[in-house]
């Protein structure tokens, strides 16, 4: 089956959208590596496709049309969208579970329209559906072969998400979105009116508490991968916790300014990911990554990719 695009051009979408994820994935082998940017090349048409639509009719008609060519493609025909083609050739050479592609594309159609309450239920079923999905997508193409070990990937992936809402509470503020709930904000929701400081400050402090426990379970699987796949999504995980880090070190401010990590502190957290142990035993998990695990595991019985 052809591409819908050469590597190239994935690679392109990668680098221009996500500087951390690109910068970890170009410590793949160079074969993994364009399969992980086909993989984020149909993912990011995916977000593109619900975030340039016109109307939100529109956005949630584009959702159907993408999830169409996901049954098309578990049924084992031809996709539509030539974008679609980069998820069916992965698909066809690695076998990924089809039913996390069709979560992620719930996740995206339940950003369309979204509820007057955000409560912690729906904080970990809309992780799992945009970032741990995506990181169980992943998995067959890093050499996971052990499907007990998928919990651990789509843990892994909510708390880099949960990373992610930390230091867009801003941005998300001005699209009328907050993801923090609102057990963990006293009833913080979009009004028209600017977030309240101490709010959010409250909610992004208890946010990056419980990314600990995703981040602590998700390394635990590392192992499981190929020998040549762990260093890239060790890197990954350390540079997504030390932007948790450096919201912390501001005192929880994220409204004025967007955290980043440099670059030149990305190579050090590289370096320290080399040092980190290759294999062996997996950690003792604390009771923060063992509830983690558990909820990343009902997710992926919930969504149908653990049958």
């Amino acid at each position: 089956m052809l591409s819908a695009v050469s590597g190239p051009a994935a690679g392109e979408s990668i680098r221009r959208h996500s500087r951390s994820f690109s910068f970890a994935s170009r410590l793949l082998p160079a074969a993994k590596r364009a399969d992980v940017e086909r993989l984020y090349a149909w993912c990011r048409w995916c977000d593109d496709g619900v975030d340039t639509a016109a109307a939100p009719e529109e956005a949630l008609e584009f959702v159907h049309q993408a999830d169409d060519d996901v049954r098309r493609i578990a049924a084992g025909t031809r996709p539509v969208a030539p974008e679609s083609l980069w998820l069916a050739e992965l698909v066809g050479r690695h076998a990924l579970p089809i039913a996390a592609a069709s979560a992620l594309l719930e996740g995206m159609r339940s950003d369309l329209t979204p509820a007057a309450g955000f409560h912690e239920a729906d904080l970990w079923r809309y992780c799992f559906r945009v970032a741990g999905a995506v990181g169980v997508l992943m998995c067959p193409i890093l050499g996971l072969e052990d499907r007990r070990h998928l919990p651990h990937a789509a843990a892994l992936g909510m708390g880099m998400q949960l990373t992610n809402i930390a230091r867009d509470v801003a941005e998300d503020w001005r699209r009328s979105r907050c993801y923090l709930p609102i057990e963990w904000t006293d009833g913080l929701r979009p009004d028209g009116g600017p977030p309240d400081p101490a709010r959010v400050r409250r909610g992004v402090r208890t946010i990056l508490e419980v990314a600990n426990g995703y981040y602590t379970a998700g390394q635990a699987g590392i192992a499981a991968l190929d020998a040549d796949s762990r260093l890239a999504v060790r890197a990954a995980a350390r540079i997504y916790h030390a932007i948790g880090t450096r919201i912390r070190r501001r005192g929880y401010e994220v409204l004025d300014e967007r955290a980043r990590v440099s670059t030149i502190a990305k190579f050090g957290l590289f370096a320290g990911a080399m040092l980190m142990p290759a294999g062996g035993r997996p950690r003792q998990l604390d009771d923060s990554a063992r509830r983690a695990l558990s909820t990343a595991e009902r997710s992926l019985e919930q969504h149908g990719v653990l049958s």
